[in-house]
């Protein structure tokens, strides 16, 4: 069953449009099919069969990727390399939770800040390098960016954490 049918299946009643919504994510998951009908005259194996009581189809599970806390790389105003600025931690990608972070400086008491927001996370989950902004401070903000794959920003023995995408 196609992901799209199943969608559009799910309007027809909530016990098969739930049975089919997570049996479409995985068409392997579930019990196997008896070969006879069930009390109600339903063949299980039939794709409008209702999930029997106390049962639940495996929910999907993506890909498993591997990632480590990150060190964010500061611009100066010409664009030039500042200093490392930051720890991205791998558990602030899984939370995907929007994040606010100071800036290496500041002026006058006052920090630049970054933040990190959901769809940024789930870049850095794909492997792709964020660019992002800091807060105006003393008429002035910089530029900063992350970059999961390069080994250079890997935050000093940071270990390698296994990452569960979803599907």
């Amino acid at each position: 069953m196609q992901r799209r049918e199943a969608i559009a299946f799910l309007g027809l009643g909530t016990g098969i449009g739930v049975a089919a919504l997570l049996i479409g994510c995985d068409a392997d998951a579930g019990p196997a099919s008896p070969t006879e009908p069930d009390a109600s005259g339903d063949d299980p194996s039939s794709p409008d069969a209702s999930t029997p009581p106390g049962t639940t189809p495996d929910a999907c599970v993506g890909p498993t990727i591997l990632m480590h806390d990150t060190n964010a790389q500061a611009l100066y105003l010409d664009g030039s390399f500042g200093p490392l600025t930051g720890n991205i931690k791998v558990s602030y990608v899984v939370a995907g939770q929007t994040l606010t972070l100071d800036f290496w400086h500041g002026h006058g008491g006052t920090q630049h800040r970054f933040t990190l927001e959901p769809q940024h996370f789930e870049k850095l989950k794909a492997g792709q390098k964020v660019t992002l902004g800091t807060t105006t401070v003393d008429g002035h903000a910089h530029t900063l960016f992350i970059d999961p794959k390069d080994e250079h920003y890997r935050v000093p023995g940071a270990p390698d954490v296994p990452v569960q995408l979803a599907c």
